[in-house]
């Protein structure tokens, strides 16, 4: 085994990286578009075209392996997304690995490990030693999706439209503005062109979730700022994911058979990655909501942030290359697999 390839396919943005596993060296790339289960099946199929091209051009090599980590398959959508991958599979002859990417990191992780994904949309999960799986969150932005970067970007949004109608003042209602201007056209009665971005957003269809997701940097800027308004939003957003995180990790505790559980997380996504604001009260907030734990452990709280999650993506691949057994966390939590011998 030489060459392996991880895709990373969240709610925005498609990341890929080629590993040559003997010399160490790596091709990185990005598509602007993603796997989420809201696009259509042409809209899958323009990505996934997209993905494998980017895969055979690459400078390294063929790939002996893929492991593909998609935000929009899940149970539910498991067949639809099958078939679409098996289409390219003529022009691939290597094994390729596909399921949801917040699955991805619990795979490649040892257990007992909380794996949080703050990005587009947001989930908080981790299995224990017996292969039981506990999750809060993953079910869309209806229901969840709290603390991420949608989750973010809506409310930032409210606020600065809440700010255009006497509320109160926020630096967000010029960024959004900024921010959305061309969706606006010529228009420059200010009024009318926040008016028409809140329209607009209302009609961006497939793209709204990531159309509304990309206000989150401009929300957490100016939380780093000091706007008031914004850091209530940013910490409103990490409490709520920060406490969904430290249910899933009590839960585990109670099925540790008496055992000390350390309380580990890791954290991947852009929304983390990149604010420092929002990382460190992530921290804070899980240190204050786990102050017994800390307290009777005599230990701290344990974060990682990652920017995603190619790293187990490419550790998945490598397995799935390697013939070793890449354990089954249930129906709930599948995986797919394609190629040669599998």
């Amino acid at each position: 085994m030489t060459c392996v390839a991880a895709v990373d396919s969240g709610g925005t943005h498609t990341n890929i990286r080629v590993f040559d596993t003997v010399s160490g060296d790596a091709v990185n790339m990005e598509l602007g578009r993603s796997l989420t289960s809201n696009r259509t099946d042409r809209e899958l199929r323009e990505v996934l075209a997209r993905v494998f091209a980017a895969i055979h051009t690459n400078d390294l090599g063929a790939p002996e392996a893929v492991w593909i980590s998609a935000a929009g398959y899940a149970e539910s959508t498991q067949a639809r997304l099958e078939k679409l991958v098996a289409e390219f599979l003529p022009s691939y002859q290597g094994r390729v690995g596909l399921c949801n990417d917040a699955v991805t990191l619990v795979l490649a992780q040892e257990p007992e490990i909380v794996t949080v994904i703050a990005g587009t949309g947001s989930v908080a999960m981790a299995r224990s030693p017996h292969g039981e799986v506990i999750v809060r969150g993953g079910d869309e932005w209806v229901v969840a999706d709290y603390g991420s970067a949608f989750w973010l970007g809506l409310h930032g949004i409210r606020a600065a439209y809440t700010a255009h109608q006497g509320g109160p003042e926020t630096g967000l209602l010029a960024c959004l503005i900024e921010h959305y201007r061309p969706l606006a056209g010529e228009e420059d009665d200010r009024s009318l062109v926040v008016t028409e971005i809140a329209r607009d957003l209302a009609r961006a269809g497939t793209n709204t979730k990531p159309v509304i997701a990309g206000f989150a940097p401009q929300v957490t800027r100016q939380a780093e700022l000091g706007d008031e308004q914004a850091r209530e939003i940013v910490r409103r957003a990490v409490d709520e994911l920060a406490g969904a995180a430290v249910r899933v990790y009590r839960q585990l505790t109670s099925k540790g058979d008496g055992r000390e559980v350390h309380p580990r997380f890791l954290v991947a996504g852009s929304v983390a990655y990149y604010s420092r604001f929002y990382s460190e009260t992530f921290s804070a907030s899980l240190d204050q909501f786990l102050f017994d734990i800390r307290e009777s452990l005599q230990r701290d709280v344990a974060v990682e942030f990652r920017l995603n999650g190619l790293r187990e993506g490419l550790i998945l691949a490598e397995r799935i290359a390697s013939d070793d057994v890449i354990d089954v966390l249930g129906r709930h939590h599948p995986y797919s697999l394609f190629g040669p011998g599998v």
